[in-house]
């Protein structure tokens, strides 16, 4: 259990939410926030040597976004070297130095020298600044939903104006974006409550950044059948998300989704508390109804703990959202927010970009941009999102192919095109040669419902002259 200084005390709030593109660093939250490091701060974290002096600041990775008063540290990777970019220019634009393993002649600013891997040492930075955050860390991760969670849940713990809550970039759950995210953490502040994701593609991956984040409370929201390329069967990518659990202590929290039997099979560690949410009997934070309202463009929810219940309206589409609040619930109540406190915050949610989100264009047609990525559960709920919403016109899904699926790729390619038939939308646009494939598979080509393009080019000038305003389009692919 959580000691009572885990409990939200009184400090002010400042939910400090960050935009979506990965490569702005510098915008990890506003600017003014960010734990300034000193020189001799970066060389112990790095294992480094201070060649140069130069005044605290904070730290960015990426040149083009590079702020004044910033230190840019300089990852090698295998297909660029950040070196390269190091110029007088980053001087004049503010750069207060550099942590690298080089810098260019006449470098007149601050540079603490790494030895080795420079991805290795911005994680020792990273544990560096875990081991001085004395606030509590919550790591979400599951094959879908993760962003979403952790926004939901980073607003369920703000909203009581309590709590100071720090969430991670947009879906900075890789290696560096979980690195970055940490160093980004503020200091010295025992009320703060850090809300992280965690990714994976590969074995392994999953309980190097739990390592490297330690955190309080554990967030498993489901497994479904992504990054297959890279495992045998889903009780094998089911191990690797449960990863995030293996190294749990005494006086951790896991938070774990009981409707899903992959989840539930996951060991929990002795002396770790173990919090459920779902549709189940029996869950600590229990989701007794959501259905979609508001001509599809809203949902309402019902949550119920300890025979308390709330109901909610979220003022975006698709009922997988649900799933996602319930959770963002169990983090919170176990936190000490009241459930009618959260279903007040919960009610102001609104979609991250590109993920649900809910587009209505000058000439009417409105457009759910799902575009950021794709699985076959977020496709499901993509299109079932799409057939929820009320329109005068035709229901248009624009697919693209979903990537990593491994040897059944192709199986889960028809298995989409089938629902989206079960679904009778009026007009499927594929792009890619895995949907290419599927549709040939199922005699789809010639479909006069069916759109098939190998790129997205080809295709755009023929969506366009078929869309109508009344039209509701649906954007669903993966980003490249």
């Amino acid at each position: 259990m959580f000691s009572q200084a885990h409990k939200l005390t009184k400090f002010p709030c400042y939910a400090l939410t960050k935009p979506t593109n990965f490569d702005s660093q510098n915008a990890l939250q506003d600017h003014r926030f960010l734990p300034l490091w000193t020189a001799t701060e970066i060389s112990q974290a790095v294992n480094g040597r201070i060649v140069k002096w130069g005044p605290p600041g904070t730290i960015s990775t990426d040149t083009r976004t590079l702020q004044p008063h910033q230190w840019f540290f300089a990852i090698s990777g295998e297909n660029f070297d950040a070196h390269d970019f190091i110029t007088p220019e980053l001087s004049l634009n503010g750069c207060v130095g550099v942590v690298g393993k080089s810098v260019c002649e006449n470098w007149d600013k601050g540079f603490v020298e790494i030895n080795g891997d420079s991805v290795v040492s911005l994680t020792k930075m990273a544990s560096f600044a875990r081991d001085r955050f004395s606030g509590v860390v919550i790591g979400v991760t599951g094959s879908v939903g993760k962003t979403t969670t952790k926004a939901m849940i980073a607003l369920a713990l703000g909203g009581v104006n309590a709590n100071v809550v720090y969430q991670s970039n947009g879906n900075w759950n890789n290696r560096i974006g979980v690195a970055l995210s940490l160093i980004g953490m503020p200091r010295d502040a025992a009320g703060v409550v850090a809300v992280l994701e965690m990714g994976m593609a590969r074995k392994g991956e999953i309980l190097e950044l739990a390592r490297m984040a330690r955190p309080s409370i554990r967030v498993v929201l489901n497994v479904g059948p992504s990054h297959l390329a890279n495992f045998e069967s889903l009780e094998d990518v089911a191990m690797a998300k449960g990863e995030i659990l293996v190294e749990a202590g005494p006086g951790d929290v896991c938070v774990v989704n009981a409707d899903d039997p992959l989840v539930m099979s996951l060991p929990i560690p002795s002396g770790v508390k173990r919090v459920l949410f779902g549709r189940r009997m029996g869950c600590d934070v229990r989701l007794v109804a959501a259905e979609s309202t508001g001509g599809g463009q809203a949902l309402r929810v019902v949550l119920e703990k300890d025979e308390e219940m709330v109901e909610l309206l979220i003022r975006s589409p698709g009922l997988h959202l649900a799933q996602n609040a319930c959770a963002a619930a169990a983090v919170a109540t176990h936190l000490g927010v009241p459930l009618t406190q959260v279903a007040t915050s919960l009610s102001k949610f609104s979609t991250v970009c590109m993920r649900s989100e809910l587009i209505v264009s000058r000439n009417g047609i409105k457009i759910v941009n799902d575009a950021y990525n794709a699985n076959p559960i977020s496709t499901k709920a993509a299109v079932d999102l799409l057939t929820s919403i009320e329109c005068n016109g035709r229901r248009v899904a624009i697919l693209g192919d979903m990537l990593e699926l491994g040897r059944d790729e192709i199986k889960f390619h028809e298995m989409i095109l089938n629902k989206c038939r079960d679904a009778s939308i009026d007009l499927v646009v594929l792009v890619g040669n895995r949907y290419f494939l599927a549709a040939e598979n199922l005699n789809l080509v010639n479909d006069r419902k069916v759109v098939v393009a190998h790129d997205a080019e080809s295709v755009a000038v023929e969506i366009l002259e078929q869309i109508g305003c009344d039209d509701v389009v649906l954007v669903k692919g993966k980003q490249n």
